[in-house]
């Protein structure tokens, strides 16, 4: 991708960049979201010199923190080995794949503390892991998260900036998106339900405007994250129930996981250990489930009870098997595959565009339970103090009784996303384009 495509995480780096009393910054994020691109187009950004160090590439890059992690000596040793001088207002250090090298990550607390001018980043593909059996310096580091391009994102690095700036906001305006950009942003949107948001995927979109040009990206990409598993996963029954569930999980999204369903039969607590493998590699997001409506949400969500959203929705596509032609026949995202790739859609743009740079990175749904009055919401989102329940259908002539039975126990306004490009309100209840931001 070019170097001009804008990320929404930027102005985030930019501002850290930019602090006075910044801290070493951890990037976090899946594999293959577009991390390395990003430190790289910072550095650019800035006008200051990269220094990377990619502790997968040259396994000599350990060296310098087997005994003294002090930051002025892994500096100078650092220098001897890529013979260069790091000049601290001029460069900025790029610690990749750091998980490699625990060491480096206890040593941002000394980067912190010795040579607060110099900018450090640090990101790494599996680095959830890392960050899990490491000693951690608390405290002496900042974070931010990235995910896939979102369908903004997708849209800019199209050339289409004017379509972005269609595109409602809740709860601004414009109210109805003008009639010229609706087929416009129809067609687009089925485009990116194949495509998805993994930048190596959007840039070969971008080249050769070929969808089996894509699909071979997401096959190796498929790969590539299968392969990892043997980095996380212990031992081979483990290995192959994962690997299992990650091939499959597409197909369960927007349902309450079912253990014995998802493991196809296999030992429940292998296939609980398989989703929370898959959650720390950011692969899987869980969608909790509350029973009340208060703030915060968390305060009644259940670790017990959860559905799913996927890291991207191209590449749960591919591992599904679907087919992209008939994805791009299809007038309505809503109407497909059981309403899965509208709730995905929602589920993954909600996970990058609302949270970004949050530690509350939790998505939640509303789910009651009673004989012969169950109900279920789709998402429950928390927005400056109030509580909205989100429900993704096909407009409001679809069902909306679990909305309506939200409604009636609590207050507050209910979000209905659609496929129609226009807005609406009846009641207590808002009608959005499936693409409003929230």
């Amino acid at each position: 991708m070019s170097n001009a495509i804008f990320r929404q995480i930027d102005p985030q780096l930019d501002d850290w960049f930019a602090q006075k009393t910044r801290k070493p910054l951890i990037l976090r994020g899946a594999r293959q979201v577009g991390k390395t691109f990003s430190v790289r187009a910072l550095a650019k950004r800035q006008g200051v010199e990269l220094i990377e160090v990619n502790f997968e590439r040259r396994v000599d890059f350990l060296l310098p923190f087997e005994k003294n992690i002090s930051a002025k000596q892994v500096i100078l040793e650092l220098e001897i080995l890529l013979r260069k001088k790091i000049e601290v207002r001029k460069c900025m250090l790029f610690f990749d794949e750091i998980q490699i090298c625990p060491r480096a990550i206890q040593s941002l607390r000394y980067f912190f503390e010795d040579c607060p001018d110099l900018h450090v980043v640090a990101a790494g593909s599996l680095l959830e892991f890392g960050l899990d059996s490491t000693p951690f310096p608390v405290g002496r580091v900042s974070f931010a998260w990235m995910y896939p391009l979102t369908f903004r994102e997708f849209l800019a690095a199209n050339g289409n900036e004017i379509l972005v700036k269609c595109l409602p906001i809740f709860p601004k305006q414009p109210s109805t998106v003008p009639i010229s950009a609706q087929p416009m942003l129809a067609s687009a949107l089925r485009t990116y339900t194949f495509v998805g948001g993994l930048p190596e995927a959007v840039a070969t979109y971008l080249k050769t405007n070929s969808f089996a040009a894509v699909s071979q990206v997401l096959a190796d990409l498929a790969t590539s994250y299968l392969d990892d598993i043997r980095k996380y996963a212990k031992g081979d029954l483990q290995q192959d129930n994962t690997r299992r569930l990650l091939s499959t999980a597409f197909g369960f999204v927007g349902k309450q996981v079912n253990f014995t369903l998802m493991g196809e039969g296999d030992d429940i607590k292998r296939t609980k250990r398989s989703i929370d493998l898959l959650s720390q590699a950011m692969i899987l997001h869980k969608v909790l489930k509350v029973s009340a409506a208060g703030l915060p949400l968390g305060a009644s969500a259940s670790e017990k009870q959860f559905k799913l959203v996927f890291l991207d929705i191209g590449l749960g596509m591919h591992l599904s098997g679907f087919d992209p032609a008939y994805i791009l026949k299809q007038n309505t995202l809503t109407s497909v595959y059981e309403g899965k790739l509208a709730e995905q859609f929602v589920g993954q743009e909600l996970m990058a565009e609302s949270v970004v740079g949050s530690e509350q990175r939790n998505l939640y749904y509303w789910s009651r339970n009673a004989k012969n009055a169950e109900a279920e919401v789709d998402f429950v989102l928390a927005r400056q103090g109030e509580i909205f329940p989100v429900e993704v259908k096909a407009g409001a002539s679809g069902s909306l009784k679990s909305l309506h039975g939200y409604l009636k126990e609590h207050e507050g306004t209910g979000i209905v996303l659609q496929d129609r490009h226009d807005t609406a309100k009846h009641d207590r209840i808002e009608f959005w384009p499936i693409y409003t931001k929230i």
